[in-house]
């Protein structure tokens, strides 16, 4: 097993640094930007389960099983 970080290495929420906050926001907002450009549709779940992965309320697998039971 590789000890190289990943993009969103696990980290406790609570101690989720502005860096890391930051780099949540910038994956989502190019997220975003890309499924607008092919026709996405507001949903509110989608961006909820965003914001709370953004403020760390969600690690990433919480993240993906939020948007896998949102459709």
């Amino acid at each position: 097993m590789s000890s190289a970080k990943t993009l969103f290495a696990p980290t406790p929420l609570s101690a989720l640094s502005d860096k890391e906050r930051a780099r949540r926001q910038d994956a989502v907002d190019w997220a975003i930007a890309a499924q607008r450009r092919q026709g996405y549709t507001h949903d509110p779940v989608i961006e909820e389960a965003c914001r709370k992965f953004v403020s760390g309320a969600l690690d990433r697998p919480g993240f993906r099983q939020a948007l896998r039971t949102s459709h």
